[in-house]
């Protein structure tokens, strides 16, 4: 991977991609990556990239997902947002959602990694605390 921090999306053709993509995927990889350094947190891991999936909930081609590549330090995770919600909400609603899950989806590999040397719990800190500065987190 190029950077530490990688974010991308599989989304339809549709407003709701619009809304991930349009400035969304960008500004969530830009804070990361501005803001963190893997390296902080130990030698695990040197790049995580999160592919948000907004399809329909039909789309069953699209899973969530979570691989880690241990040659290359890398972690892949697919997660998907709920649909319905991306189709009502705004830009920066979707934002605040695309924050949370990843801010989730960093807890949930805290209890489920926590043998790998790194500090799960301290990036899943400092990741909520760069987040709520941003104001993302409302």
């Amino acid at each position: 991977m190029y950077a530490p921090f990688v974010i991308s999306s599989i989304v339809e053709d549709n407003p709701v991609g619009d809304k991930i993509d349009a400035h969304n995927v960008v500004l969530l990889e830009q804070l990361l990556n501005m803001n963190l350094q893997l390296s902080s947190y130990g030698t695990a891991v040197m790049s995580i990239a999160v592919v948000f999936i907004g399809t329909v909930p039909e789309n069953v081609i699209h899973q969530e997902e979570v691989t880690y590549a241990a040659d290359k330090k890398e972690l892949y995770l697919q997660v998907r947002l709920p649909y319905t919600v991306l189709l009502q909400a705004t830009e920066s609603e979707v934002l605040s959602l695309m924050a949370k899950k990843y801010l989730q989806t960093l807890g949930d590999l805290a209890t489920t990694a926590p043998a790998m040397d790194f500090a799960w719990e301290r990036l899943v800190l400092d990741v909520q605390s760069l987040f709520a500065a941003a104001g993302l987190m409302v």
